[in-house]
Parts: C-alpha cells; sequence; structure tokens
C-alpha cells in the first residue's frame, strides 16, 4: 500500500501532492519542504522527534541556512493557527526537537480505483503503459528544450557606455526607443531617450532633478516618473541628496521632448510621504507605492477627482515592489512575510486577491534580498531579477534561472514584441579610508594608467565594494566588509595587508556587523541568523523564531542589539543576552542605527533622523522618544559624551553634544566621501564613492 498523500490536522486537511493546507473551503499554498516536517511529526504523533532525525530524514543531509528547521516550525504554526508561546499543536522541547500535539487522520487512498486497475489485463494495461510513458518522455524532452532555449541569453549588445551610469530603462510600447536616466551625480539626473535604429540620443528634460521609476503611458505617447526633493527647494545643487520631504509624480510628452528638452508636468502634487513606481492606469489614473515608516500600501490616484484611495494593504505581509499586467487588468504585488519568505499575489482592480503563492527556486523559499521584476506580456509571467541574477517567475511562485554569463545585472525590462531584454548592469566602486578630524587631509594624486583618482588614500583598495569599516576595540586592526571574493565577505586590515576572515557558504549580501567589547568577536546576522566569529574565523550560529537582519550594537560582554524584519514593523530592535540565551524585544521601531549609553537609547531610523530615549526597555513603552534635529543619522559616530556627524548643509564634519547641540566645526569633507562608520580619539573611518558603473545593454534570448 502507498503512503497517503492526505491527512488531517484538527480541521486543517493537508494535501502533499498539492503542497497545501486546506481548511473552512480556503486554500493555502505550503512549500513542500514546511510540510514534509509536518508530515514527519505526523507520522509520530504524541512523541518527541529529535532536530537531527527531522534534519536527516528532510533534508537529507544536505547543508541549509541554521535556522531553516526553525522556520519551518514558525510557518506551520501561523498557517495552522498555533502559538508559540501556548502552543496547542506544535510543542517545542529546547535542545531535543518537536511534538504534534493532536491526533492524525490519515485519508487512504480509494480501494475501488485499486480494483479497477488490477481487473485490467496484464498485456493491456502494458501496451498503455508503455505508450503513455513513450508520449510523456517525448514531449518532456520538447518541453525541456524549449524551456531551455527560452531561458538561454544567446548574445548581449551595449546600448550606454558613457561616464555618466543609467538606470530605469525602458522600451517604449512599439520597441523604437528605449528611454533611460543618466545621472550627473548622486541625486541630479536627465532622462534620455535613444532611437533603436538610428542609435540618436536625445535629452527630454529640461532641467536636472532627482527622478526614478520612469515608465511609458500604454499608449506610448508620454512618461510618467517620480522627482523627490524638498518642497521649498527649487533645485539641488549638493553632492548627496537631502532628506527628501517631497514626493510627486511627473508628466512627459514624448513627441515634443524629442523635438526639445520639456519642463515636467505635475500629475500628483507634492506628499510628504514616500511614493515609488507609478504606473499609468486607464481614465486619467495613477497606481503607486505608499510608503511609510509603518506600512506600504498600493495605492490609486484620479487626476480627475485629485483623490487617491487605498487599493491593498495587507497586515501579514511587507509590500516592496508591484507591477501591472494591462492585458488582464491586474496588479501583480510582491512582499515577504514574518519568515521573510516572498510572496507573488494577484489582485484585481478592486484590490480583492485573486491569487498568492510563495516565491520558489530549487525548494528554497526564503531570499534576503529584494526582487525586481516587469511583468511579461507575452507569457504571463515576469521578468525578476534577484542578487544580479536574472529569473523568469511565473504566477505561481515557481522561478526559472536564465542561463548566461552576464553578472551584475540591476534590472530587466522585456521587449514588447522581440524575444530581447532591455537591461542595467554595472557596479558601485566604494573605498574605506581613514582621516585625521584635526586637521584637514590632503593628497597628492599622481595616478597612472587604469589608476583611480579617490578623495582621500583609501585602505585595502580594489575595484569590488568595500564598506563598513570599523576599528577593533583595544586592537590594531580594522574589520570591513568587501565583495572583492566574488560576494560579501568580512576582511582584517592590520596596516599593511588585508587578509579573509569569513567563508559563508551563503552568498548572501550583508552591510552591518559590530565588534564584541574586548575586541576578540565580530557579530553578523547572515540569511537571517546571529554569526558569532572569532579572530581565527571559527562560526558559532543563534537562531530565533523571528528573521533576523542585521547585527547594530554590542555594549557590554553580556548583550548584543541586533533588528528584524517583521510585518508589523520594517526594522524592530532586540536584544539578546549571552549568559541566559535569552532574546527580548525593544519597543523601536524602524531602528537604522543605534547608540546605546549606560542610561539613553539614541537610535536612527531610515530617513536619517536621530531620537533619544531611555535605554530600559519598560520604561520606553509609555515613553515619547526626543526628535534632535541636529544630528544626521545617515553620517554619525558617538565617543564619550559627544556625537561626530556630517553636516549636509555645510559639507564639514563637526561635533555636538548627546542632547544635538552643536559644538564646532571640524574639517570639510569631500564630494562622494562624508559617511562615517566609526572612531577612535582623533582619527575616522569613512566610506567613499569612487565609481558607479551602470550601462544599458540589450540581452537576446
Amino acid at each position: 500500500m502507498t503512503s497517503p498523500s492526505c491527512f488531517y490536522i484538527n480541521d486543517f486537511l493537508i494535501d502533499l501532492t498539492r503542497s497545501e493546507v486546506i481548511y473552512d473551503k480556503t486554500s493555502t499554498k505550503v512549500e513542500p519542504k514546511v510540510l514534509q516536517v509536518l508530515y514527519l511529526l505526523a507520522q509520530h504523533p504524541n512523541q518527541v522527534v529529535s532536530h537531527q532525525q527531522i534534519m536527516d530524514q528532510v533534508w537529507h543531509g544536505t547543508e541549509v541556512v541554521p535556522n531553516a528547521l526553525q522556520r519551518c516550525i514558525a510557518r506551520l504554526r501561523k498557517v495552522l493557527g498555533d502559538d508559540a508561546k501556548s502552543p496547542h499543536i506544535i510543542a517545542t522541547h529546547p535542545k531535543i526537537g518537536y511534538r504534534l500535539m493532536v491526533d492524525v487522520r490519515w485519508q487512504q487512498n480509494s480501494d475501488k480505483q485499486t480494483k479497477l486497475a488490477v481487473a485490467i489485463p496484464n498485456s493491456i494495461n502494458k501496451r498503455i503503459w508503455i505508450a503513455i510513458i513513450s508520449f510523456t518522455l517525448f514531449f518532456g524532452i520538447m518541453f525541456s528544450v524549449n524551456i531551455s532555449n527560452e531561458l538561454k541569453i544567446k548574445s548581449i549588445k551595449q546600448l550606454t557606455h558613457t561616464d555618466a551610469f543609467e538606470s530605469n530603462a525602458t522600451y517604449s510600447p512599439d520597441g523604437k526607443y528605449v528611454v533611460f536616466n543618466r545621472h550627473e551625480n548622486s541625486c541630479q539626473s536627465h532622462i534620455w531617450a535613444k532611437h533603436m535604429e538610428t542609435g540618436i540620443e536625445s535629452r527630454l528634460t529640461e532641467q536636472a532633478g532627482f527622478y526614478r521609476n520612469t515608465r511609458f503611458t500604454p499608449d506610448g505617447r508620454s512618461l510618467i516618473y517620480t522627482q523627490q526633493r524638498h518642497c521649498n527647494q527649487a533645485s539641488t545643487s549638493q553632492h548627496e541628496p537631502h532628506t527628501a520631504n517631497c514626493w510627486q509624480i511627473n508628466m512627459l510628452d514624448l513627441a515634443a521632448s524629442l523635438h526639445n528638452p520639456q519642463p515636467a508636468i505635475v500629475r500628483l502634487q507634492c506628499q510628504n510621504e514616500q511614493i515609488e513606481r507609478p504606473i499609468a492606469l486607464p481614465n486619467h489614473q495613477y497606481a503607486y507605492l505608499n510608503i511609510t515608516q509603518s506600512q506600504t500600501g498600493l495605492f490609486r490616484y484620479s487626476a480627475t477627482a485629485q483623490a487617491a484611495t487605498e487599493l491593498f494593504k495587507p497586515s501579514d505581509m511587507t509590500i516592496y515592489t508591484y507591477d501591472y499586467d494591462h492585458n488582464q487588468s491586474q496588479f501583480i504585488v510582491l512582499g515577504y512575510n514574518d519568515q521573510f519568505q516572498h510572496l507573488i499575489t494577484i489582485i484585481d482592480n478592486q484590490g480583492s486577491i485573486v491569487q498568492q503563492n510563495t516565491i520558489h527556486f530549487n525548494g528554497n523559499s526564503v531570499f534576503t534580498e529584494r526582487f525586481n521584476i516587469h511583468a511579461s506580456m507575452s507569457n504571463n509571467s515576469l521578468i525578476a531579477v534577484n542578487q544580479g541574477q536574472l529569473y523568469r517567475l511565473s504566477l505561481n511562485g515557481q522561478l526559472s534561472k536564465y542561463e548566461s554569463t552576464t553578472k551584475g545585472i540591476l534590472s530587466a525590462y522585456q521587449h514588447p514584441t522581440k524575444p530581447q531584454l532591455l537591461a542595467v548592469k554595472g557596479y558601485k566602486d566604494i573605498d574605506i579610508a581613514e582621516l585625521s578630524i584635526v586637521k584637514s587631509t590632503q593628497i597628492d594624486n599622481k595616478p597612472g594608467i587604469n589608476q583611480r583618482v579617490t578623495p582621500y588614500i583609501s585602505i585595502a583598495r580594489t575595484k569590488a565594494l568595500e564598506i563598513s569599516p570599523k576599528y577593533q576595540p583595544a586592537g590594531e586592526l580594522i574589520a570591513f566588509i568587501s565583495t572583492r571574493s566574488g560576494h560579501s565577505e568580512i576582511w582584517l586590515w592590520d596596516g599593511e595587508q588585508s587578509q579573509q576572515l569569513s567563508h559563508f557558504e551563503s552568498q548572501a549580501k550583508f552591510e552591518r556587523f559590530v565588534w564584541s567589547p574586548n575586541g576578540q568577536h565580530i557579530a553578523i546576522v547572515v540569511d537571517g541568523s546571529l554569526k558569532i566569529i572569532d579572530l581565527k574565523g571559527n562560526v558559532e550560529s543563534f537562531v530565533h523564531d523571528v528573521s533576523m537582519h542585521q547585527a547594530v550594537a554590542w555594549p557590554n560582554e553580556t548583550s548584543l542589539f541586533f533588528t528584524s524584519r517583521t510585518t508589523e514593523s520594517a526594522k524592530s530592535l532586540w536584544q539578546f543576552d549571552f549568559n541566559t540565551y535569552a532574546f527580548s524585544q525593544y519597543p523601536v521601531e524602524n531602528a537604522k542605527n543605534i547608540w546605546p549609553t549606560s542610561k539613553f537609547l539614541f537610535y536612527s531610523d531610515f530617513s536619517g533622523k536621530v531620537f533619544k530615549r531611555d535605554l530600559s526597555p519598560k520604561t520606553q513603552k509609555a515613553q515619547k522618544a526626543q526628535h534632535l534635529p541636529s544630528l544626521n543619522g545617515n553620517s554619525l559616530v558617538m565617543q564619550q559624551s559627544l556625537f561626530y556627524g556630517y553636516d549636509s548643509s555645510t559639507g564639514y564634519l563637526s561635533a555636538y553634544s548627546l542632547s544635538g547641540e552643536f559644538k564646532k566645526q571640524l574639517i570639510p569633507l569631500k564630494p562622494f566621501a562624508w559617511k562615517l562608520t566609526d572612531i577612535r580619539d582623533n582619527t575616522v573611518l569613512i566610506e567613499q564613492v569612487i565609481e558607479v558603473n551602470q550601462d544599458v545593454v540589450e540581452l537576446t534570448f
């Protein structure tokens, strides 16, 4: 007898063949590995199944991220309506395993079908099965060949190759033009068009601005895009963008702009909340993402009624991108849940969910990076980019990888009629440097062939990404993150040479780490788990039910702070106690950087605003944080009783009291070399942007 493929947990029907859980006529897609864990527990009801037994039988010895099992259990609890604090379905036995607390009802295969199959004469049965197998193999091979040919990049054509860098490339609906942003510096760009037959390029915008998300209207006559700026600032001349408090949607007439650069027509006036990815809809309506510190929602704006309405803002998912299928008149929304599983949700024009599936690739449904997507109108799927890799994403969540030697793809857009993709590819060259804060650093740049002119003398320079340098406490080393090995790793600099410390099997991207107070360990979050690395490269991992995001502070030997990703809050702050191995949550949301003292907790959010509140979590619940408006949280370090930060209005590194009071200017900082990461005595470590190399290319498949 074959093993049953369906069983009941209370009133939940688990269908292993379809990878779904059915309850009250509602079906929820669940990853196969997650259901395999439940199936193993169901085979041993009311018995403790050890961690090792689950890993052996479900993953068969394959190496996975350390908290893969914990994420599976968390996913099961959410689907089955269980609670980790007071469980009634799945019990946790710390450091041992898990136990299914309820009885299981198995649904056996139909005996009638079995008897009918036996009654068929063997000779006929054999001929039928041979025909079926041959038929299946033939079409399976043909289908495999077609998919392989379709997802294989045959050629690449360079479309731009300038000293500037490009972004937001898109085809016109007739395929005659490609339109893109060409950046003059980090916060100013123009919108350009290139005729595909003649190769002639035309600047479309009259004035430079901080433009993003350029797209055509469906009829191809106009372009819409977002502009980010201060409401009281007509133009931006600084090398670094100020903290924006204005987002608006602009429009350009293509024909007029090709003849002569045009001023923008404002379609949605200045909004004090962030707007991303506007898409033109029928009847003078526009969809866009509205991003606040608490949640992101999909909205629709009517230019006729001059009113916006909320379309989709789920409480159990964090939205980060979307697209619109004009042929099917439906939205395709991407987001992630508390387990950091990425979901693809189809909604209609009224905001109702048509279907929702988990995005998966080779059995994996957890991705540390967000997807960049574009709806493909030809085959009911999307073009997706994740960590420089190009995929095709079906509406049921299945990812298929394109075969290509092209790396570093940032975004892709499919041609309206041809088997071609328009892509932006490239890299950032960021270095680290050490400066004195008591005197300006002068360097004599005498570059030779293939040598870059850097704002300051770089430490351990390569053409890769070097970021987040940190001094070793009570030591002479500088630790930093570098992608010189092909992906993010921790490296050490001893003043003369650099050495790779970490060797993570995962190629996940990370941007933050912290030293231990004694300088003998480094803490970093990789693939959602906390890793402690000693100076010999040995790694110890700690897991938690909540998906960890970044380690942000290690103030003493017993406690470490990290942020997590949740749907309720973009970034929640947690503390880990090394003595008790306990995790406790702080009532602080959207924290990017923190600076704890003996009594207070200073932190910055993702807009760069800095706040102050009591350190104790108990007093924070009823306490409102104090805003310190003079501090720039995007470039701020603390030493003893002073803050040191970059003032974008003056271009100077300045000193401030812990209450945010200005003390004095110290040294001017050069353009693109202003982000402070650490301080020791009279020297600071900074990041400096050397080059942003991004070009538009066309891929043929």
